[in-house]
């Protein structure tokens, strides 16, 4: 079942389960944050960065939105391993999700997405839509990546460097618990 939740941020894909306190603070996070960078491979096995905006849901499962004749629709057709980056000025708090990112072919699910970012993008930004649908590239696409780790960072706490102090992070064994 498909439900939006504050605001458009986030499309539920998966059944409500209870999170930690630890979990609720990163998904509380990545909920408010709906813009990132999206690290892919290209052919030459270079980084490629992309910014994009996002949806999550209480797996941290992130899903977003590209078209399939750009770079970044090609690199994860070719390698599937990704790291989604979301920082935040303010709180000086990044959030690092590293997993596999992988093809949604559900046009419900796709169509959710696309709501969803959509909404998101005319709900935060001055531009509107977000920047994909701007290109001629082609179709849309949906993927999601399904996290392997989720690293939260927050720098602007009162005691620095010391990494557990300042680390927060959440392993592919925690991701998939049921917590009910």
């Amino acid at each position: 079942h498909n439900v939006i939740h504050k605001e458009n941020t986030m499309l539920q894909q998966t059944p409500q389960k209870t999170l930690t306190e630890r979990q609720q603070r990163i998904y509380d996070f990545m909920c408010s944050n709906s813009v990132g960078v999206l690290a892919s491979i290209d052919t030459h096995g270079s980084p490629h960065g992309t910014v994009i905006y996002h949806t999550v849901d209480t797996a941290f499962n992130v899903s977003f939105l590209t078209k399939k004749h750009t770079n970044k629709y090609a690199n994860l057709l070719r390698n599937s391993q990704v790291v989604y980056v979301i920082f935040e000025p303010e709180s000086q708090t990044v959030v690092q999700v590293v997993g596999e990112a992988l093809e949604v072919y559900d046009s419900s699910e796709v169509n959710g997405i696309a709501a969803a970012i959509f909404m998101t993008s005319l709900n935060t930004s001055e531009g509107g839509i977000p920047p994909i649908a701007k290109l001629n590239a082609g179709e849309y696409a949906a993927f999601r990546i399904v996290p392997k780790q989720v690293r939260m960072a927050c720098y602007a706490r009162p005691d620095s460097g010391d990494y557990d102090k300042i680390f927060e992070s959440l392993e592919s064994f925690e991701l998939t618990e049921n917590n009910d």
